[in-house]
């Protein structure tokens, strides 16, 4: 028995599309046809009137949103439909049913010529981004390297994708595991995912995730966290309210709930970044934040780390990060020494390019600054070095305050007199002293002012919170550059506001940074790096130099330190020169190196107050033979199909080298022939386009009338300008117009007059095939022609003008 609101379709009618019950009144029933704008009655039970159905490859509009879709299948009132998603019968609405492509042509109801070949250039399109498979690692607003290319593809051809990133710190790990997510999520292996990162990177991760590759994340902080129990209970599961998250590993550690919630919800995919805090020691059940993510890598779905310490420094770390991945091929009693000694291969599933895989970078340049040995502002320095070298330390407690007082002393004298006690007036005059004449903060000032002018970005890395306040207020009150902060005091948001504006042109000309900038961020575009001070650990320095020196840097790395006359501070410059550490990457040897803080810390407290640099002699000779041992190291050949630098050539060919140009071809004129509104603007192929009420489309999938943006469809620009949208694979519009020119009902049937090799008429008909699509030419005797077919679609159609009307009006055309 019919009810109000039931949908329905007339058997004998099917011109008046389907209709909806309105009322029952007696044995009539009341029924409204929206496309044929009639309201009808019927009697009750009235055999023409069939429930609604909808068959396979119908086209709909979804509730609420209105979007168009296309139903794969129909059962039991629910509807799959061919994007993946389940929806009711009743959500749907079908489109009116187009005639057939040759029953338009035979009426005469023939479309423009232009918004025909605009089509045909969508499915070209379509058809050439595809890349030999590389086709949605392009869409993102990056340099494309073939490294890159390569590792993201390895992986996705695994199925679970478990994969270890390891490449050497600049390389873009990031980059390679946004690509892997960006296939998963597009092609829909993926849909839930949680992505764990140190709190210092997770509004960067964020930002990047939108930025360059169109994903909305959230990040599930305490905020967010406090709102899903207030809207939901505290009891409700975060990651049921959202099923794209992104978690600080702190977080993930101090909420341990948030494991037991994300494994009930179900994770497809997990990415950890600066995987290698994740440690766990032989016989030991692993530290908090093992123990943390553990069990999500347990799912078994797909699984990303992110690491940078290489096998050849840290295999036992190394081999915990594949045994999270691989636990079938890791069992707990297997010796990961005595693996590496059988040199068995590793299982397929790591990428671990190095710099010389890759060509190398361009070269680092120390440059030690020797200011004047008699300059007025050294003896204070040395005498505050020298008073806190000679504290007393009789025990473990007053050892470490007196390593963090030399430290301080060696740092900044500001840095000192914050920790020194108020009643210690000597040590707090000789702070005074000393930081008035200083000569490092003074030919600092004298530099700002050049590089302001000059418009070259220089960023600065200090140790301590006062030491960076100090060259921030005294550059600005000079007047002669402006000064951008990144500490850790900073709010997550706070840091991506100075990043960003120290990246702009007309920005500020110094970023002074603590060691928060240290870990994850890029500052490859800074002309120059100032060490302001040296660490201890000389890992610690090549992290920061590692902000600079890294994929995409196109000029070398200048690397400006101070070089004192004498003291502690001389014999510390001149270890790290002997050790390299401003000539050349020292990756892999992060052990050696904590050896060489330790000697570093043992000299500072033990040795005298002039110290000869040969007093390192030995951790020197350590770090060199470990260097070159890692240099001459086996075990990057362990790696499974590693990339060489020949590859580089085959990947970088199958990247079409018209694409950008060609989608800014199809979309200009899709967005032109729809109403949209479109000024071209300054900066390479940049323009403002405009999704305004008066278009001539009322819907574009996955794009709400009253859109407006400003963007590029040049890579290189997008790169440059990450502010503005960068229209490429994946972008709202972009993929919504060419949805519209493959499913619209614009540009399907046209006469086409063309200058060509023959004189012939004919007919051509392309039929989609998934991301490709046929092409079928037959010419008058109907005879194919696959020949005037691929010269008919393998490149620009140029038509002569042609009257449409005068073919079409003839009373021979339908025979035709």
């Amino acid at each position: 028995m019919w009810k109000p609101g039931d949908r329905l379709t007339h058997r004998h009618n099917p011109e008046l599309g389907p209709g909806e019950v309105l009322e029952i009144r007696g044995r009539n029933l009341f029924v409204r046809f929206p496309d044929a704008e009639q309201t009808l009655s019927f009697a009750v039970n009235a055999d023409a009137l069939v429930p609604f159905a909808l068959a396979p490859g119908s086209r709909a509009r979804l509730a609420p949103g209105q979007d168009v879709v296309v139903v794969e299948s129909c059962e039991a009132g629910r509807c799959r439909l061919t994007d993946g998603r389940e929806v009711s019968l009743d959500e749907l609405w079908p489109l009116p049913v187009e005639p057939a492509p040759l029953e338009r042509l035979a009426r005469g109801q023939v479309d423009p010529f232009e918004d025909f070949a605009n089509r045909l250039d969508a499915l070209r399109l379509l058809r050439i981004r595809q890349a030999g498979g590389l086709g949605s690692f392009l869409g993102g607003r990056i340099q494309i390297f073939p490294h890159q290319l390569y590792a993201a593809e390895r992986a996705c051809h695994s199925d679970p994708v478990r994969w270890l990133l390891a490449d050497e710190v600049g390389l873009g790990k990031t980059v390679e595991a946004c690509l892997i997510m960006n296939r998963l999520l597009h092609t829909g292996r993926a849909d839930r995912t949680l992505v764990v990162v140190p709190e210092t990177l997770a509004l960067q991760w964020l930002g990047e995730l939108w930025r360059k590759y169109h994903q909305v994340f959230v990040l599930l902080d305490a905020k967010r966290l406090n709102d899903v129990a207030t809207d939901h209970g505290p009891d409700f599961n975060p990651f049921e309210v959202h099923r794209r998250v992104i978690v600080s590993l702190e977080t993930l550690t101090a909420r341990r709930r948030l494991t037991e919630q994300a494994a009930a919800a179900g994770v497809d995919l997990l990415v950890v970044d600066e995987a290698h805090h994740l440690r766990r020691p032989p016989g030991h059940p692993g530290n908090e934040a093992y123990r943390a993510v553990a069990p999500l890598a347990a799912l078994g779905r797909h699984v990303l780390l992110l690491t940078a310490t290489p096998l050849d420094d840290d295999a036992h770390g190394f081999f915990r990060l594949l045994q999270l991945l691989r636990p079938e091929e890791f069992p707990e009693q297997e010796s990961f020494e005595d693996r590496l000694a059988r040199r068995e291969p590793l299982p397929p599933c790591t990428s671990a390019a190095r710099r010389a895989d890759i060509g190398g970078l361009p070269p680092r340049v120390g440059v030690p600054m020797d200011l004047p040995a008699d300059d007025p502002g050294w003896p204070p320095l040395f005498d505050l070095e020298r008073r806190m070298r000679e504290l007393p330390a009789d025990n473990a407690a007053v050892e470490k305050r007196k390593v963090d007082r030399i430290v301080r002393a060696l740092a900044s004298p500001i840095a000192l007199a914050a920790v020194t006690d108020r009643n210690d007036a000597a040590t707090l005059a000789l702070t005074a002293a000393a930081d008035r004449t200083d000569p490092r903060l003074r030919w600092l000032v004298e530099q700002a002012g050049r590089w302001q002018q000059a418009g070259e970005k220089t960023l600065v890395f200090v140790a301590h919170r006062e030491t960076l306040e100090r060259l921030k207020d005294v550059i600005e009150k000079s007047g002669r550059a402006r000064v951008g902060l990144f500490h850790e005091d900073l709010p997550p948001e706070r840091r991506d506001i100075e990043v960003a504006q120290f990246r702009l042109p007309e920005g500020p000309a110094v970023l002074i940074s603590t060691e928060a900038g240290g870990e994850g961020r890029n500052f490859e575009f800074c002309r120059r790096l100032i060490l302001f001070d040296l660490p201890w650990n000389p890992a610690v320095v090549e992290q920061r130099i590692g902000r600079l020196d890294r994929i995409g840097r196109t000029i070398p790395t200048e690397i400006v330190y101070f070089r004192p006359p004498g003291g502690f501070g001389r014999a510390l410059a001149t270890l790290y020169e002997r050790i390299g550490l401003f000539r050349e990457p020292l990756g892999g040897l992060e052990r050696e190196l904590r050896h060489v803080a330790r000697a570093v810390e043992r000299e500072a407290l033990q040795g005298t107050l002039e110290v000869d640099p040969d007093v390192f002699a030995d951790v020197l000779r350590e770090a060199e033979e470990a260097h070159t041992r890692v240099q001459q190291s086996a075990h990057h050949e362990l790696h499974r199909d590693p990339y060489r630098a020949g590859m580089a050539q085959p990947i970088l060919a199958r990247v079409p080298p018209d694409l950008d140009l060609l989608n800014e071809g199809v979309v200009l004129k899709a967005v032109h022939s729809f109403g949209f509104e479109t000024e071209a603007q300054s900066g390479a192929r940049t323009w403002l386009i405009e999704y305004g009420y008066e278009a001539l489309l009322d819907q574009i999938q996955g794009v709400p009338p009253g859109s407006r943006w400003l963007g590029t469809f040049a890579r290189e620009e997008a790169v440059r300008r990450e502010t503005i949208d960068f229209f490429a694979t994946g972008h709202p519009l972009v993929e919504g117009i060419l949805s519209e020119l493959e499913e619209g009902r614009r540009g399907r049937v046209a006469l086409l007059q063309i200058a060509g090799p023959e004189e012939s008429f004919g007919l051509l008909a392309l039929y989609k095939k998934g991301a490709d699509f046929e092409c079928i030419a037959v010419d008058q005797k109907g005879t194919r022609r696959p020949d005037l077919a691929r010269w008919l679609t393998g490149r620009e159609l140029r038509s002569e003008p042609i009257e449409a009307k005068k073919w079409t009006s003839q009373p021979s055309w339908p025979k035709v």
